[in-house]
């Protein structure tokens, strides 16, 4: 067993963890049960470290403390990271960093209007420091870019996918500006959605 598959399992659960389920009983005695089919805290942990749709599955249906409790799940993500240049080491880390897939959200940070929330106040963990985005979101934040730099230690650091768009691509215009904001990132008011768009 390789060093990385050894921190991944001191983390792991031994047992693949069934869906989770919820029930509900109506006023009439009707009991109507729900399956888990999808969750998520930060975009391309899960979708972007698990490639197949049986293991993709597999985590989705699951709750965060059971994230490493699949063999084929932490196997396929063990591959992932080191297709993406991770080495053994910053494996670990990244599993420290982002596991559970829960969003972190530290309440005493500040973040000024303008600023984005998600990589504030970032946590270095493990030997290498690593960074835990513990900042929340916004809803205007990049959270894929932040996400893909830490995964792929800063090979690939952005997406090309902006949330105000970008210029002279019509079939990528961005959002609409949020309740209340004069330019994207500026203030806004509650209730910050405006119509779809």
């Amino acid at each position: 067993m390789t060093s990385t598959r050894l921190v991944l399992a001191a983390i792991a659960i031994a047992a693949v963890i069934p869906a989770a389920k919820c029930r509900k009983s109506s006023d009439d005695g009707v009991v109507t049960t729900y399956v888990q089919v999808e969750r998520l805290a930060r975009p391309a942990v899960n979708e972007g470290l698990v490639l197949t749709n049986t293991n993709l599955n597999a985590w989705n249906s699951i709750p965060p403390s059971a994230d490493a409790g699949s063999t084929s799940v932490v196997n396929e993500v063990v591959g992932t990271l080191t297709a993406l240049g991770n080495s053994p080491t910053r494996i670990g880390d990244i599993a420290t960093a982002f596991l559970p897939d829960v969003l972190r959200v530290n309440t005493t940070l500040a973040c000024a209007t303008g600023t984005a929330a998600y990589p504030n106040g970032a946590q270095a963990v493990g030997a290498l420091g690593v960074v835990r985005p513990v900042g929340g979101r916004k809803l205007e934040d990049d959270v894929i870019d932040v996400t893909l730099s830490v995964l792929t230690n800063g090979g690939v650091t952005a997406d090309n996918v902006g949330y105000t768009g970008v210029g002279g691509n019509e079939a990528q215009p961005g959002h609409k500006l949020l309740n209340g904001q004069g330019a994207p990132l500026g203030a806004s008011t509650f209730p910050f959605l405006a119509t779809p768009n």
